[in-house]
């Protein structure tokens, strides 16, 4: 599993977990996608701990291109996770944004998680606290796999509390 890609607009956040060797065609059909949903001012947790894979200056300047849109378009938070060891690619993305959107590298969900919920001071993205973005029913998911893309169903789950 390659990347796999939700995005609830409910919750107003996208969820992007990659897994294996990730191939440049495959990050850029996710940020593809994240253009084409129009959701730049969601926030974003990109787990990329168990991820390998590079992508050249070039690629990322054009990774970065596509989802920076418009200079008017506000842009939400993005919270990384990555492995201490790697991470290159969430150093690079971050590198290329340069304090245009709060942007934090980590080693845990729930640290990414917590520190969203401090940038969310207004409450206007936070769940009720017996929900969380991924009990939305709504929620949209696509896999990249070897430069394919793929919608999938998602499961109907019973809402539970963050932890």
């Amino acid at each position: 599993m390659p990347i796999y890609m939700e995005i609830s607009r409910l919750y107003r956040c996208v969820t992007i977990v990659a897994r294996g060797k990730i191939e440049p065609d495959e990050i850029m059909g996710a940020a593809q996608k994240l253009f084409d949903a129009q959701v730049p001012e969601f926030a974003k947790i990109i787990d990329l701990l168990d991820a390998s894979g590079g992508v050249s200056p070039e690629q990322m300047g054009r990774i970065a291109t596509l989802l920076r849109g418009g200079s008017d378009t506000k842009r939400g938070p993005v919270a990384f996770m990555v492995d201490p060891k790697r991470g290159e690619f969430a150093r690079a993305f971050a590198a290329t944004e340069q304090g245009e959107r709060p942007i934090h590298l980590f080693k845990s969900l729930r640290e990414a998680r917590e520190w969203l919920a401090r940038l969310d001071v207004t409450g206007q993205h936070r769940p009720p606290a017996e929900s969380t973005p991924w009990s939305d029913p709504n929620r949209e998911a696509t896999m990249f796999r070897r430069g394919e893309r793929r919608d999938v169903p998602v499961r109907r789950r019973a809402a539970y509390a963050a932890v």
